[in-house]
């Protein structure tokens, strides 16, 4: 039992972040059907925006976080309209595409640490409490960033699912013909997506980089494992990807308990791409039938 609580109390303390982060993918995957590399960028600029608000200008976290979304959410928008619309204008293919964002990715982060450097760069924010739920310890911020995790996830997915600007996103991304017919502007709904789905990054580097440091790396190191939620859990919506998010977190907790955290994420990438496996044999048994 004292395993299970440390597990589940760190995993979602620690890992909370990844549910924005795979939540922001999955909105530009189910979209464009194309795996943006470019998008680990938006997540490390999330982080050094919210860190440059916070030490250049003294803004309080909760003021760097939102302005952190902001910016990512806009550099987002950027992205798309310089570089993925040419390219879908050009009838550039699926495989160039990813090419193309490797690319912007390499250049997102060497512009990166050409203006910041190549350190770690900390948040100047008040030293937190230490608190203790059975008999785990955390922090005040680690709680705090658990909660408006869970709230801005909430938000996210609500505004996919009921409002008018998250239908029309479904609606685009199911039939774009279709959409184009029943009157949907789709340059306008795919830059609500993409903001969205910037904003949703850039908030999850914000709270990674404040937990630890906003480093060039940092949304690098979790674009793997990242991208594994989304396609994991994408087939049952951005429902499917919060779930998978969250169990990602507490699986990959409960490994580090018992072994050296790199042979952790080993193990837990081998798990996923099992059980990637094991889907895509069962959709061509079904199609057979």
């Amino acid at each position: 039992m004292d395993f299970v609580a440390k597990a589940v109390i760190i995993g979602l303390t620690e890992q909370a972040p990844l549910v924005l982060a795979a939540m922001g993918m999955a909105l530009i995957y189910n979209l464009s059907k194309v795996i943006n590399v470019a998008f680990a960028e938006t997540i490390t600029l999330g982080a050094y925006f919210g860190m440059w608000m916070n030490t250049t200008f003294s803004a309080n976290f909760y003021v760097s976080l939102a302005i952190a979304g902001i910016l990512a959410g806009v550099l987002s928008c950027a992205t798309y309209l310089v570089v993925f619309r040419t390219a879908e204008r050009r009838g550039v293919g699926t495989v160039e595409v990813i090419i193309i964002s490797l690319g912007l990715s390499v250049l997102l982060r060497y512009g990166l640490q050409f203006v910041f450097g190549y350190e770690a760069r900390f948040y100047d924010t008040p030293p937190p409490t230490f608190m203790k739920l059975f008999g785990v310890g955390f922090t005040s911020f680690q709680l705090t960033a658990f909660i408006l995790v869970v709230v801005l996830a909430l938000l996210f997915y609500l505004f996919v699912q009921k409002t008018v600007w998250g239908r029309q996103v479904r609606a685009l991304a199911s039939d774009a013909d279709l959409a184009k017919v029943s009157g949907i502007n789709p340059l306008l709904t795919t830059l609500v997506m993409w903001f969205m789905a910037g904003a949703a990054g850039g908030l999850a580097g914000a709270f990674w980089g404040v937990g630890s440091s906003a480093k060039p790396g940092l949304g690098w190191d979790r674009f793997l494992l990242t991208l594994l939620v989304v396609l994991v859990g994408g087939t049952r919506g951005l429902r499917g990807v919060i779930l998978a998010g969250m169990g990602t977190g507490v699986l990959l907790s409960a490994l580090k308990l018992e072994i050296a955290p790199l042979r952790a994420e080993i193990v837990l990438l081998v798990a996923f791409i099992l059980v990637l496996k094991l889907r895509g044999n069962r959709f061509r048994e079904l199609a057979k039938v």
